[in-house]
């Protein structure tokens, strides 16, 4: 029972991060805008500008609201990373991997939110023709196996996923 639960946390987790990926790319790049901004209208000159010249002046800026603000932007942008990896492992590994990166793409990753219909109908000019429901089974597998690869997974799991890839090759 409890693994059942672990798996099912694990999935609702995967798919949690996953919709909040356009979110996180949008305010990422309007923080990263704003503080570009604030640093020109501060300095007068550029983030590498500013950088140089505080190193040149052995400025010290722990502690600051550039160093929070910079350290939020990161965390950001290596969550980020790390769901691009994984669903970069995904594709290039998996045997539907293609398949499966479509799916995770139009339904997460794209820049535009689209409704099923318009999943489908990219779906179908990447030349991948399904239905809704089968659409839906390859997004919730895909997010199954990024979740295993953010994640980790135990032994039993680690044998079945190789299988898959291995079968697949």
């Amino acid at each position: 029972m409890k693994e059942i639960r672990d798996k099912e946390t694990l999935w609702h987790d995967t798919q949690l991060l996953l919709r909040k990926y356009r979110q996180v790319k949008w305010a990422l790049e309007v923080s990263s805008q704003q503080a570009l901004k604030e640093l020109q209208q501060r300095t007068g000159g550029t983030l590498d500008t500013f950088l140089h010249a505080a190193v040149f002046a052995g400025a010290d800026i722990s502690n600051t609201h550039l160093e929070g603000r910079a350290q939020s932007l990161e965390r950001s942008r290596k969550m980020l990373a790390l769901i691009n990896e994984s669903v970069d492992f995904m594709r290039r590994n998996h045997p539907r991997g293609e398949l499966y990166y479509q799916a995770i793409y139009y339904f997460y990753l794209s820049p535009k939110e689209l409704t099923i219909n318009g999943i489908l109908n990219e779906m179908e000019k990447d030349g991948y023709i399904v239905s809704d429901t089968t659409l839906r089974k390859h997004r919730n597998e895909a997010v199954r196996i990024i979740g295993e690869i953010l994640w980790g997974y135990d032994d039993l799991e680690s044998k079945n996923v190789l299988n898959e890839i291995v079968k697949g090759n």
